[in-house]
């Protein structure tokens, strides 16, 4: 048998499956024997008139039938890339999404407004509900020159952030700061410590939250926002208005139905130039909101 025989093999199973299985079963398959067979998806295409050994295929098999099962691409490869990076990732945290990186560029464009109008390039940034680091570590590669810090509940979900900051910072891994709270709770910093925060938390209805989770394995705790999925801005949004510094911006991602509360929200609380951007598909994905340059 052939690589090619092999993955036309594994799409086909993956297709029987139905879409609760997969929605994209020939990408999924050649992604699941790239990763039996060691090697890149390219490689993979490349070398598809090559014969499969008995032990790969066995691999690959065992790989399916996880897949088959429900089980997310990303834990099965243990990986996901994001921000252009290859993040570790598995059931301990959230698997990223490229709705996400949204966040990311909007820290950017605010981050270099504000240090360029405030005349401090190194500007101190704070990511919330962290998970594996992917926002955090994403903004820390690019502007060595800010303070980048990131807390999380989940002891679990701080390990899987250890991990992926030394595997791409480096030897400058210990200049992220991880930390354990709840929110924005604790001793992460006093009033106008902040230039940005950051926060993707959960925002998915408990009752959705707990049947997500069974099916995709993900972590109850990154999805289970309370019985509207607000929960958790309601008590993030008054901790980080007290923490962010004259000028500070407020990002969050959240349920694009969730919007125009949170716009309220914020607005309560005293924040300004409250607003909602969208996501590449076009959908409201970060609401945000800025502390007045003087009192």
């Amino acid at each position: 048998m052939t690589l090619r025989d092999a993955l036309r093999q594994g799409s086909a199973f993956l297709s029987e499956k139905g879409p609760s299985a997969s929605e994209t079963p020939a990408l999924d398959a050649s992604l699941l024997l790239a990763s039996a067979l060691g090697i890149t998806r390219d490689k993979l295409l490349a070398s598809a008139p090559d014969p499969i050994i008995e032990a790969d295929l066995r691999k690959f098999e065992d790989l399916l039938g996880q897949r088959a099962a429900g089980a997310p691409v990303a834990y099965l490869l243990g990986g996901k890339e994001f921000w252009g990076h290859d993040f570790h990732v598995d059931r301990r945290v959230l698997i990223p999404r490229p709705d996400t990186e949204l966040l990311v560029e909007l820290a950017f464009a605010f981050g270099d407004e504000l240090a360029h109008r405030s005349g401090r390039p190194a500007l101190r940034v704070h990511e919330a509900c962290t998970g594996s680091g992917c926002v955090a570590i994403s903004l820390a590669m690019e502007r060595p020159g800010w303070l980048v810090s990131a807390s999380d509940l989940s002891e679990d979900a701080l390990e899987v952030a250890a991990v992926n900051a030394r595997l791409l910072l480096g030897d400058r891994a210990a200049a992220l700061a991880l930390s354990k709270s709840d929110l924005l709770a604790g001793p992460l910093g006093s009033a106008g410590c902040f230039d940005l925060i950051l926060a993707n938390p959960p925002y998915v209805g408990s009752a959705e939250a707990l049947g997500l989770s069974a099916a995709w394995g993900e972590p109850l705790m990154a999805l289970d926002g309370g019985p509207d999925g607000l929960g958790p801005y309601r008590r993030l949004i008054p901790q980080a208005s007290a923490i962010l510094g004259p000028g500070g911006c407020l990002l969050l991602e959240a349920d694009p139905s969730q919007a125009a509360e949170l716009r309220d929200i914020l607005a309560s609380v005293g924040l300004l130039a409250v607003e909602t951007r969208a996501d590449l598909a076009g959908l409201a994905r970060v609401t945000l909101g800025r502390k007045p340059w003087t009192n």
